[in-house]
């Protein structure tokens, strides 16, 4: 405890109200928390329904998907990082 639930949608469309009430409705244990990770992003409606919930739901879009990816990247181990390979790429900038 606490059990931590994730549902992931990798589509275009956003995800909607709809679908995040269904991953609330998953989290019955006081303390539980749901992850929903939509690549399409989340309608206006997904996103006022999840931060207004007594239920703790994160809601992850590929923007913060891949900026979390990039924080954590070196913390993981070469097993996880293999899953999602990053290579860092250098670029000379101009003296100012």
């Amino acid at each position: 405890s606490p059990r931590i639930q994730v549902q992931v949608k990798h589509r275009e469309s956003s995800a909607t109200v709809q679908e995040v009430r269904q991953l609330m409705g998953l989290l019955q244990k006081e303390g539980n928390v749901g992850i929903f990770v939509s690549t399409g992003g989340f309608t206006s409606d997904a996103k006022t329904t999840a931060t207004s919930s007594h239920v703790h739901v994160e809601l992850i879009d590929l923007p913060r998907f891949i900026t979390l990816w990039q924080e954590f990247y070196n913390k993981l181990t070469d097993e996880d990082k293999s899953l999602l390979p990053l290579t860092p790429i250098f670029f000379l900038a101009k003296e100012d």
